[in-house]
């Protein structure tokens, strides 16, 4: 995601409060019969950090039409702060994405995501709750709103995507909230994803843009990230590993062409429990997510 676009599209409270909507996903009953759940691959990222899921029956990939993830919002979270350093927000995010690829075959680059950011900085914090369609890395802003962390904090933000009418559907919900998006965007998934991660911007530094990456909420466990995905009949579950690239420097803000401000990751740990299920309507793996992970403090790296 790119904090241009998260500027551009932040919406007023008051402007939201008219566009939500009552509707809630429709309870997924679950199959009865077990299917095994097998890592395909494993690779890393530098921004991303869990894992992609996909059905197959007998070898074929089947259609996912159905994604979810319930996110507990920390009651507080730490904050680095760099004196040095102009840019002071710490972001981290968490989503769900349906892509019409899969594993190994684009999935990852190529979804439509929903999920929510938490942000911090010296001042304030925010809660950012945002829908994107990313092709090919490149992120397209839907719709991107901010409240206080206040309003979210202590409680759990439940995130859906859906098939309604041959569209995908984002809605979130957190009990006393909900708000339904219809993206009008329509392809057949293929496999869903579940991350963690620390999102790109563009930065303009005279006149040329660079793309840099927000420093995360640091040194953080997130536990306790349920997830829910439904498909078509299969035989099995399939998943790809995805975790951050570590010892590899990430620039934050580049302060000339030559020197930016940057931090590695240090270590990575995602980890899932699940049970897969099928009949003969649907296929479904539900589960809960830890997602772990440390990095360096920022400091001036060279650039040739």
């Amino acid at each position: 995601m790119r904090k241009s676009l998260l500027a551009l599209l932040t919406l007023s409270l008051a402007l939201l409060s008219l566009l939500i909507t009552p509707t809630i996903a429709g309870v997924i009953i679950p199959p009865s019969s077990p299917i095994p759940i097998n890592q395909i691959s494993s690779s890393t990222d530098s921004n991303l950090l869990g894992y992609v899921f996909e059905f197959a029956n007998n070898g074929q990939v089947q259609p996912a039409s159905y994604a979810s993830i319930s996110v507990p919002i920390p009651s507080s979270i730490p904050y680095y702060y760099n004196p040095n350093e102009y840019w002071y927000d710490n972001m981290y995010a968490f989503w769900v994405a349906l892509s019409p690829y899969t594993i190994g075959n684009g999935a990852s680059t190529t979804f439509l995501q929903a999920g929510v950011d938490l942000l911090e900085n010296q001042s304030a914090k925010y809660v950012l709750l945002f829908v994107y369609l990313v092709v090919n890395n490149n992120a397209h802003a839907l719709v991107s709103y901010q409240y206080p962390y206040s309003q979210f904090a202590g409680t759990t933000m439940n995130i859906y995507l859906y098939l309604s009418n041959g569209n995908i559907v984002a809605q979130f919900s957190d009990g006393s909230f909900s708000y339904t998006y219809n993206t009008g965007i329509s392809f057949t998934p293929y496999s869903a994803l579940v991350m963690g991660e620390a999102p790109p911007m563009t930065q303009n530094l005279n006149g040329k843009n660079y793309t840099v990456q927000f420093y995360p909420t640091p040194n953080e466990t997130f536990s306790g990230i349920s997830f829910n995905i439904i498909g078509s009949p299969a035989t099995a579950v399939g998943y790809e590993t995805i975790k951050y690239a570590t010892n590899y420097p990430i620039a934050n803000n580049y302060i000339s062409s030559n020197y930016a401000w940057a931090f590695a990751w240090l270590s990575s740990s995602p980890s899932f429990s699940a049970n897969a299920y099928t009949s003969s309507s649907s296929a479904q793996i539900s589960g809960t997510l830890q997602l772990s992970y440390t990095e360096t403090p920022l400091g001036l790296l060279y650039i040739a």
